[in-house]
């Protein structure tokens, strides 16, 4: 199978894409975080006016109640950055953006790798990200693109009632755009080309939105998102080349009904970067930022194909219906060299696997719900009912898995490399080495995984009077998985089931209408995937589950021009997984069990002479508990109506609790950052000879976090935690011009100061070290009609 190119015309190949067609035709769907007929009229291309006037951040987040309730009525920390922040911030990716988002940051590769309140998430954590209410990215690897995106709502804490499992630090929710009743077109070019020490990065991108209706009267309306492109990076070898549609039908069935269908299509190719080394576990001896471990012909190539419907339909004023369903169809391949270790002891030679996976997931799930307004007593009432529920599958086949571990001229080291200075393309490719190593036949596994769940929830929202109002839910969930190995004849298939009632409630007091106190309680339940293994290949984990106590104050001050939210939070995890690199031979899975001590159960596989059978691959053990607690401090404001800013701060202390692993209670979580600080500015000139002119100006600060847990009490460093990573400091800066009525440009720099930094440690953590990007200059032209 070749992926060098996509065939666009292939969307209509397949059985399994023509189903998905009837599907959506035939099914209702819904979504109420924005149904189509919530479709944002302001972000029509219809548009002449391009200066950005109104704030960054909206006063409503409804992702985090699904109703539609101001901020001072929510019992939670929420906020929504609309797409004047996203054109603000300008950039082409979602995760570009967490930098300027209070209590959040990237923690890894994947576009699912996120810190939220010092809890990570990673692919495994489909609600981590949602789209329109709903689980599953075109993409695992790539973040979203922000051409589709007309706001981004971000909801902290534990929110299982509302959406089933989930990590208990938050998730984020993407609004995608919908058609509007306007026409509209806008085409925005992109260049970027990088200016700091290492500038090897540039490239560009073309965005194509226009909408508008398809009918006279307006009742068909349509709306196209488009993306393409070629970009290469600042590290040896990067580069990405994305295509992105998205079409979209809505139709206005009657004054009180709506049908939204969306597809979208997402084709990326891009060179596999596992990132830097920290050897001994120091940060500070990692190659230079540009360095990587992989050969030039290693790629990673991934294709989405989802399909969407929305319905909303209202009874009456006070009787709501919103309706949903997503499919996605996602796979990724990649051939490639991956980091295992080092080889000798003063670790400047880096041994590498030989690695082949084909990856395919599906995710279909949908959501109905029905909101009731109505007063008993005396008391208003906005009652939410609702079920939700869907499969998840994943083939997981790895089509090579050769660990070298010979050494001699014609032995393994011939995919040994140097920590410094790498030398390329001696090496032959990974098809060029076998499949497996001798006797390591399980190696090449081909897991397939099901997860079914289902959950009936509810919630009332009481306003007993004006100044006293209250908030309650709750939720049952189940949840079903399923394990097999479509290769290896020998493994034997399992299966888990879980269930779980979640509560959840809050009450706010408000003694005049623009302040709010608040408290709430909440929950969160997270079944451990089937496919997790511990060292000897078994899956022994119960259900991680959370709990949390959260307090603040909310303000709406001047007219809205000030928009302040403080919380104090306190999030209790229990059952908790870690991930590391299983030992590969029985010597290192014995030292693993006597440094750990941990009791061999009596079930972990043996082969034929007695000997216990290790792990392969990535194993997990359940360290007991984890906490974190702390502050935050967010808000926009807008002292004129040419001048945005938005702000926030966030203290946080996330460690461990308890655990089976010597030295590993106490320690920080990792990628959890003590103290973030972030703000961005504009400023846009009305008038006089400068009118047209726009400054934006940003600061993100990440305090120092850990790159690791401990392993073993040696491992644990009371001050900077295991790998420790420094505090560091980014600045950004943007001009903005509009040229005309109806043409703007952007001229940003990305890292002005040109700061080295660790972004954060990845999956596998000391051997994949994301470095931060180094200063890059992106030029947007962007013209609406």
């Amino acid at each position: 199978m070749s992926f060098e190119k996509p065939n666009l015309t292939g969307l209509r190949t397949g059985a399994s894409t023509t189903a998905l067609a009837l599907l959506l035709l035939a099914t209702p769907g819904m979504s109420w975080a924005q149904s189509a007929d919530q479709a944002s009229e302001e972000e029509a291309p219809a548009e002449s006016e391009i200066v950005v006037t109104g704030q960054l951040l909206d006063t409503g987040a409804s992702s985090a109640t699904k109703l539609d309730l101001p901020v001072l009525d929510t019992p939670f920390s929420v906020a929504s950055y609309n797409n004047n922040f996203l054109k603000a911030i300008e950039t082409s990716s979602v995760s570009d953006l967490y930098r300027y988002m209070t209590g959040i940051q990237r923690a890894g590769n994947t576009g699912y790798d996120i810190t939220f309140r010092g809890f990570k998430t990673s692919g495994n954590d489909r609600n981590a990200i949602l789209t329109d209410g709903l689980p599953g990215l075109s993409v695992r690897f790539g973040s979203p693109p922000t051409v589709g995106v007309d706001h981004i709502e971000l909801v902290k804490g534990p929110t299982s009632v509302l959406y089933g499992q989930a990590q208990p630090g938050g998730f984020i929710n993407i609004i995608t755009k919908k058609p509007s009743e306007r026409s509209g077109f806008e085409i925005t070019l992109k260049g970027n080309h990088g200016a700091g020490t290492f500038d090897r990065a540039q490239g560009g991108l073309i965005q194509l939105d226009f909408t508008g209706p398809v009918t006279e009267d307006g009742a068909l309306s349509a709306r196209f998102v488009g993306e393409g492109g070629y970009n290469q990076g600042f590290r040896d070898f990067s580069y990405e080349k994305p295509i992105y549609a998205a079409p979209s039908l809505t139709w206005r069935v009657g004054p009180d009904t709506s049908l939204t269908v969306q597809g979208e299509y997402r084709w990326i190719k891009t060179h596999v970067d596992t990132y830097l080394v920290a050897p001994n576990r120091d940060a500070t001896r990692v190659a230079a930022i540009n360095t990587t471990y992989q050969e030039e012909g290693d790629y990673l190539v991934e294709r989405g194909t989802i399909g969407n419907v929305y319905l909303s339909h209202s009874f009456s004023p006070d009787l709501k219906l919103n309706l949903g369903y997503r499919y996605v169809d996602h796979i990724d391949t990649q051939r490639n060299f991956d980091v295992v270790g080092f080889r000798d002891t003063a670790n400047t030679i880096i041994t590498r696997r030989a690695r082949g996976q084909e990856n395919k997931r599906t995710y279909s799930f949908g959501d109905a719900n029905l909101t009731a307004k109505f007063d008993t007593f005396g008391f208003a009432h906005t009652l939410l009912v609702g079920v939700a529920g869907g499969r998840e599958t994943a083939s997981l086949n790895r089509l090579q898995f050769y660990n070298c571990t010979g050494s001699g001229a014609t032995g393994c080291n011939r995919l040994d490399i140097a920590l410094n200075n790498p030398v390329h393309g001696t090496y032959p490719g990974p098809q060029t080495f076998p499949l497996f190593n001798p006797g390591q036949a399980s190696n090449l596994n081909w897991r397939y995984t099901t997860q079914e769940s289902l959950g009936v929830y509810g919630s009332d929202f009481i306003e007993f009077s004006d100044m006293f109002k209250a908030m309650f839910g709750l939720r049952y969930s189940k949840e079903r998985q399923t394990l097999a190995d479509l290769r290896l004849t020998t493994f034997v298939p399992s299966t888990k089931k879980d269930s779980k009632v979640l509560p959840f409630g809050g009450l706010l007091f408000q003694p005049m209408r623009n302040v709010s106190f608040y408290t709430s309680y909440s929950t969160s339940f997270v079944p451990v995937p089937a496919a997790q293994q511990d060292v000897f290949g078994l899956n022994p984990f119960t259900p991680t589950k959370a709990s949390s106590i959260e307090g603040g104050i909310k303000a709406e001050l001047f007219d809205r021009r000030l928009n302040l939210t403080a919380a104090y939070f306190d999030i209790k995890k229990k059952d908790t997984i870690n991930t590391f690199s299983c030992p590969l031979t029985l010597a290192a899975l014995n030292a693993f069990i006597t440094a750990n001590n941990i009791t061999v159960p009596a079930n972990a596989p043996r082969d034929a002479a007695g000997n216990l059978i290790p792990g392969s691959g990535t194993c997990s053990n359940q360290l007991g508990g984890e906490r974190s607690k702390g502050f935050e401090i967010e808000g926009s404001a807008s002292p004129l109506p040419n001048w945005q800013i938005t702000a926030g701060y966030s203290h946080i202390d996330a460690r461990v609790t308890a655990s089976n692993v010597p030295g590993q209670t106490g320690a920080r979580l990792t990628n959890a950052p003590g103290d973030a600080f972030n703000l961005w500015t504009r400023y846009d000139v009305e008038e006089g000879g400068l009118k047209g002119l726009g400054l934006g100006f940003g600061v993100s600060y990440i305090g120092k976090r850990a790159g690791l847990l401990p392993t073993a009490a040696v491992d644990a460093r009371p001050k900077g935690g295991t790998l420790p990573l420094d505090a560091y400091t980014t600045v950004d800066l943007a001009m903005y011009y509009q040229a005309s009525e109806n043409i703007n440009v952007t001229l940003k720099a990305t890292n002005l100061l040109d700061e080295r930094y660790i972004e954060s440690a990845g999956f596998t953590g000391d051997i994949q070290l994301v470095p931060g990007a180094p200063r890059l200059l992106t030029l947007t032209v962007r013209a609406k009609y």
